[in-house]
């Protein structure tokens, strides 16, 4: 068995909390970043509390008196919690009521300067859990899986992994449909030419023929529905392995894993080639060291200790 990163549980701690290391990233480099990142969070509050209110990210208007209260944030933690095995508590959120689109519901917004994050969320949730299409729970909870997995840079399965925080089963099913914003404009632009072909047959051009606007608008979606239909393939095969291999709880062990680990995992024909696969990991990448030793080396849904449950800003 390969040896373990010193200082280990601590690390575990910080996974919990919702730091996840990046690829090949290394100790060092990952105490670095964490600390980065609280040190920009800590800053803000001490800001937010002076002032009142602050302007940020491009003239978004964020006030002390429309913070969204820990109980709620802790909603979507719980959700985070049973899937994945982390709870993100360093990250503020915000109800906002002013200059929001029609249909907007949230998001998670970054500063491009500092290692900043802030959830924006709807004022209509702040006495009511549904509006809308939107829960905001499972908004939450979506945007908090965002914040812990982009530190692997890792598009494909983003929105896969967010999405299963739904209720339901048809947006876990799709939601990795979208995973780049031309995904959208490609599905669109078609449908809109074969409107507009209709729409110019039926009042001006009887002889236009419609049907050659039809394959160009159903080819995108196709598409986007076979890309994600493989990626949903990939994760299975691996989680359908972890458990043969005795992983009682692949979730999460999935949820920290790149496109080409999952491929991986999902190759190997034995325990012996898993065992080995996850030592070497573990050896050479800090992450996969916090992977076993939270998720293969302790009682099913439990961290090893209570270190890995430390708060990472007040330390309790």
């Amino acid at each position: 068995m390969s040896l373990e990163f010193p200082g280990l549980d601590r690390y575990c701690a910080l996974d919990a909390a919702g730091f996840l290391p990046g690829e090949g990233e290394t100790p060092a480099e990952f105490l670095a970043r964490v600390e980065a990142i609280l040190d920009a969070h800590r800053a803000f509050e001490t800001e937010l509390a002076e002032k009142g209110e602050l302007v940020v990210f491009d003239g978004i208007r964020v006030r002390a008196s429309d913070r969204i209260p820990a109980e709620i944030i802790d909603e979507a933690g719980e959700v985070t919690g049973r899937l994945y095995d982390f709870q993100v508590r360093h990250v503020p959120g915000f109800f906002l009521s002013r200059d929001v689109g029609l249909l907007w519901g949230g998001c998670l917004i970054a500063d491009t300067e500092l290692p900043l994050s802030i959830f924006l969320i709807r004022g209509a949730f702040r006495t009511r859990e549904r509006w809308l299409f939107y829960n905001r729970r499972e908004l939450l909870a979506h945007e908090l899986c965002h914040s812990m997995r982009q530190s692997l840079h890792e598009i494909t399965l983003e929105e896969h992994f967010a999405y299963q925080t739904s209720p339901s089963r048809l947006r876990r099913y799709l939601g990795n449909c979208f995973i780049r914003e031309r995904d959208a404009i490609c599905f669109i632009v078609p449908a809109l030419l074969l409107l507009c072909a209709q729409f110019a047959q039926t009042f001006w051009l009887p002889r236009l023929p419609v049907w050659p606007f039809w394959p160009v608008a159903l080819a995108y979606p196709a598409f986007l529905l076979l890309r994600n239909m493989v990626s949903r393939q990939l994760v299975t095969r691996a989680a359908r392995k972890l458990i043969q291999f005795g992983v009682a709880r692949p979730g999460p062990v999935l949820f920290r894993c790149t496109r080409e680990e999952l491929r991986q995992l999902g190759e190997l024909a034995a325990r012996e080639d898993f065992e080995k696969f996850v030592d070497r990991r573990a050896g050479e990448e800090l992450r996969w060291a916090i992977i076993r030793r939270r998720f293969m080396q302790s009682e099913p849904g439990g961290t090893t200790d209570a270190t890995c449950r430390t708060d990472p800003i007040s330390g309790s």
